[in-house]
């Protein structure tokens, strides 16, 4: 690892003058992924980070593309994961993300071995910043910050998976309001409670719920029918029934 950040460095002394292109001031670097969670984190991360970088009138442009997979290295299947991502353009600028991953509406955990690939068009970005003076040093770190475990037990602090757990609570009473609707009145009234919106007095975080789960329910009763969509709205709640028995509500 330390001889490969030094070559990062080299790079980035060597491109800052003349670029791949042969272009003044411009900028190519790829970068390793550092995984900075707390010691016995169960979730391993590694990847890349390419940036491309570009003056233009006074002005800095960083573009930058991640590979990354976040690998589930304890012995429990993992029901929830939250992991912050931040890269630091060779402006100053630092982009934070934080990625929420929820299986309990899935079919299966994220069994140990597993990852989850945070491909390249889903990790991109794109910034405009004043020109500065000195150029810093670009980086990438990934720090798991919380997993459930599907026997109830979690790594890490609560307090970031508050927002999760009311869009998990949201989705359950959408559910669950979805099958009794069907199974009380037949596929006319699924299907009006399908199309009509969250109401955010009753759901917390409804349009999250809604962009989630029940947009892509919709999807699926436009491109295969009603049918699948009752299909599918029973096979999450059972998956989601099922797992909550052990890790609670």
């Amino acid at each position: 690892m330390r001889v490969r950040h030094i070559v990062v460095l080299i790079l980035l002394a060597v491109n800052r003058t003349a670029g791949a292109t042969g272009e003044e001031n411009e900028l190519f670097v790829t970068i390793p992924v550092v995984d900075t969670s707390a010691a016995g984190s169960p979730v391993k991360s590694t990847g890349t980070v390419r940036f491309s970088e570009d003056a233009e009138k006074g002005r800095v442009v960083c573009s930058f593309e991640c590979e990354i997979q976040s690998t589930n290295i304890s012995q429990q299947p993992i029901v929830l994961l939250v992991i912050r991502q931040e890269v630091r353009c060779p402006s100053g600028r630092i982009v934070r993300r934080l990625i929420e991953y929820e299986h309990l509406f899935e079919p299966e955990p994220l069994d140990p071995g597993k990852a989850e690939v945070e491909p390249a068009e889903h990790c991109q970005g794109r910034r405009t910043e004043p020109a500065l003076s000195r150029a810093d040093t670009p980086g990438a770190e990934t720090t798991t910050l919380y997993a459930e475990f599907r026997d109830g037990t979690t790594f890490g602090d609560k307090k970031y998976v508050l927002h999760v757990r009311q869009i998990r609570k949201g989705t359950l009473k959408i559910l669950r309001k979805l099958e009794e609707a069907y199974a009380t009145h037949g596929e006319r009234q699924f299907l009006e409670e399908l199309f009509r919106p969250p109401d955010p007095r009753e759901i917390r975080e409804a349009s999250a719920v809604n962009d989630l789960f029940i947009q892509p329910l919709r999807r699926v009763q436009e491109e295969h029918g009603t049918a699948e969509a009752i299909r599918a709205v029973q096979q999450k709640l059972s998956n989601a029934e099922e797992k909550l028995t052990l890790v609670g509500k």
